[in-house]
């Protein structure tokens, strides 16, 4: 399913607050759902949904007197539900195929138990385009890969890694990466692969000499 504009895009959605977690246009991703409120979605989906916003919920930063999961950050993107399996506990795993960011324009309220809203896709319309090719300078980014995985203990078949297309690569390694939730919210909402593909570098380049700093620091000490 090829969704040509914007406008074939549901406004109202439903959304699966996610924390560290991103889901980016032409990516999928399976989501276990465990809470009562997200299994609804599952079991309404047949009648009012076939799109879920994931977006994530604003934790850091927040007075301790206040419910910071109501909080969510403004961007997002909605999954086309592709595949949904109900595990042995009656819990379910649905997989998402991302299709275009969004912008929260409004909550709405509603007698369901998850959230609701109403979203605006304007600012990321090139997102239900055709793959995008553009200019990634994959010897530097190998550079940073290959020290940046042996330090979280990934072991990835660079083969594969050598065959995909830049905007899988890139689109990849937002997902998977361990990188912190404000800075996989950061690149989410950075418009253009090619500036996504500046930010992944430089956020690859910091953590590797963030941690070299700190085994430097360590022998120093001891």
């Amino acid at each position: 399913m090829n969704i040509s504009s914007i406008d074939n895009l549901p406004t109202l959605l439903p959304l699966l607050p996610l924390h560290g977690a991103v889901l980016m246009p032409r990516a999928s991703m399976p989501i276990p759902l465990l809470e009562d409120e997200f299994i609804a979605i599952v079991n309404s989906v047949p009648l009012e949904y076939t799109y879920i916003g994931v977006v994530q919920p604003i934790l850091s930063n927040m007075p301790s007197d206040v419910d910071a999961s109501q909080y969510l950050f403004r961007t997002g993107c909605a999954g086309r539900i592709i595949d949904i399996v109900e595990t042995q506990d009656e819990k379910y795993v649905v997989t998402l195929m991302g299709e275009c960011r969004f912008d929260l324009v409004q909550e709405v309220k509603s007698d369901h138990l998850y959230r609701t809203a109403r979203v605006d896709y304007h600012r990321y319309s090139m997102d239900v385009v055709d793959e995008i090719d553009f200019i990634l300078d994959r010897t530097r980014l190998f550079q940073a890969l290959k020290p940046y995985f042996q330090m979280i203990d990934l072991s990835p078949n660079w083969d594969e890694i050598q065959r995909i297309s830049n905007e899988k690569l890139i689109t990849a390694l937002t997902m998977v990466c361990p990188f912190q939730p404000n800075e996989k919210q950061a690149i989410l909402e950075v418009p253009s692969l090619q500036e996504q593909s500046r930010l992944v570098q430089a956020l690859l380049e910091h953590a590797i000499v963030e941690t070299a700093y700190s085994h430097e620091l360590s022998r120093s000490v001891h």
